[in-house]
């Protein structure tokens, strides 16, 4: 590589930990996790779910033929002002977690999303399970 088209490391570095999430605020990412969970099959998968969504801010939603539990509990180094008080070293998920994938402009747009126990258990209950 000839010295004049070498790349100055500090500028690469400091690119590298720009923040794209500061003016994200509030940060619908930072406010739940998400976890995938197996497709209910039968009776007792169905009653599993009901004791999932039984706790306090859990929700059930299938996207894109994948079922997910949703935990409605904010991570701890949110700050409703600053951001991310952590960017620079947060997790794996997060520095994954790209524009292309950002909620802020959208709503969620699931195919079934179940916030209560009451509506999962009419789900089951109109849909034989």
């Amino acid at each position: 590589m000839a010295a004049g088209k070498r790349k100055n490391r500090k500028t690469s570095n400091k690119r590298r930990e720009c923040n794209q999430c500061k003016d994200c605020i509030p940060a619908k990412c930072c406010m739940y996790l998400s976890v995938e969970i197996d497709e209910p099959d039968g009776t007792k998968d169905y009653d599993d779910l009901l004791w999932l969504i039984a706790h306090r801010d859990v929700e059930i939603y299938m996207d894109e033929g994948r079922w997910y539990v949703m935990v409605q509990n904010p991570c701890r180094f949110y700050d409703p002002v600053r951001g991310c008080l952590i960017y620079p070293k947060r997790p794996r998920i997060c520095r994954k977690h790209t524009w292309d994938d950002c909620e802020f402009k959208d709503e969620y747009d699931f195919e079934l999303h179940f916030h209560n126990f009451e509506e999962l258990e009419r789900y089951i209950r109109n849909n034989d399970l």
